[in-house]
């Protein structure tokens, strides 16, 4: 049986929509343990409230009602109460696979690498979304997306690593290209950090390095692997969310200017909200924190049902894979100097 904790406390939305997502991966998943870490009252009254056939029995629940919260330091989670420290404790104490939150990022990443195990060769862990791109069906991971603000070469180049082999075991494609986001595509450009980076990714022979990439490229999907320092994937990440998001509002008030614009819109309805499914964030669900010995999943801060649900099937989707983190850590301890 795998096993999930699943900290729903720290969401903008509040408990519920989180709560109801677990009932809803639960009912299509009998066979996956969930712990739910939160105010125990709010979640039993909504297990008990909801239509579904569960019962509070069908779940771990591990009352928790303080919300992670960093004064200067992000080391100040380890002091305080929280959920999200909760959630950390009953993974380690008792041995799940992964752990899913929307809490604070900086928060989820410090616990993460105080409290989790490393994998072998990992300098430090990093945020990775899986972004669409404009090619059909294909989607990017893009790392760091701003859990470290100052980026090392070294960094970089241990995520390029790691994502490879993520990259190829979730899309099952050899060879996936890395490609380093900076303001163009020649070598002379870019800061003194962002070339060295490239020299080294340019002489590791475990990744198939494509060179320097602009935000274009990495939008019309020409590589797989989208490497950037923690502050610019940051910016990227955020800046791709919120054209998409406004580029449908400015779609749909076109839409309904007049009667023929209505008629248009009619038309291409199916196609459009297949587009619009494809870049809505909440159909990917989170971004990984890679690195670890454990699975961890961090949701959109505004997650709703759909967003969370997304997420748990993100997890599973790994979990279900044989031996996921086993084969990773294994060709990351592995020698040789080509790509396995």
């Amino acid at each position: 049986m795998k096993r999930i904790v699943f900290d729903v406390l720290n969401n903008d939305g509040g408990i519920v929509n989180a709560v109801y997502a677990a009932l809803t991966f639960k009912s299509k998943n009998k066979d996956y343990e969930l712990a739910l870490v939160g105010d125990k009252k709010i979640i039993v009254d909504t297990i008990n409230s909801s239509s579904f056939s569960l019962t509070e029995d069908d779940f771990i629940i591990i009352d928790s009602s303080d919300l992670v919260h960093i004064d200067n330091n992000p080391r100040d989670v380890l002091k305080r109460s929280s959920s999200m420290l909760d959630t950390f404790k009953y993974l380690k104490e008792n041995d799940f696979d992964a752990i899913l939150s929307s809490g604070d990022s900086g928060a989820l990443l410090t616990l993460s690498t105080l409290l989790i195990k490393r994998l072998p060769n990992v300098v430090r862990p990093a945020f990775m979304p899986i972004l669409p791109t404009l090619v059909e069906d294909k989607n990017t991971l893009l790392l760091d997306a701003g859990a470290n603000i100052e980026t090392s070469p070294e960094y970089l180049n241990s995520w390029a690593i790691v994502a490879t082999e993520y990259y190829k075991l979730i899309f099952n494609k050899e060879n996936p290209t890395v490609g380093l986001l900076n303001i163009g595509t020649e070598e002379y450009k870019g800061s003194a950090n962002i070339k060295e980076a490239f020299s080294k990714l340019k002489d590791n022979k475990k990744i198939s390095f494509y060179g320097f990439i602009e935000p274009k490229n990495a939008i019309a999907g020409d590589v797989d692997i989208i490497l950037a320092e923690g502050q610019s994937g940051n910016i990227f990440l955020k800046t791709l969310e919120s054209s998409f998001l406004g580029f449908g509002k400015l779609l749909k008030s076109i839409i309904h200017k007049n009667i023929k614009t209505k008629i248009g819109g009619l038309l291409l309805k199916k196609d459009l909200k297949k587009f619009k499914e494809r870049f809505d964030y909440r159909n990917v669900g989170g971004a990984f924190i890679i690195g670890l010995d454990k699975i961890v999943v961090k949701a959109h801060g505004g997650s709703d049902e759909i967003a969370f649900e997304n997420a748990l099937n993100q997890i599973k989707f790994l979990l279900d894979k044989e031996n996921f983190i086993n084969n990773i850590a294994k060709n990351l301890e592995g020698g040789g100097d080509e790509i396995k």
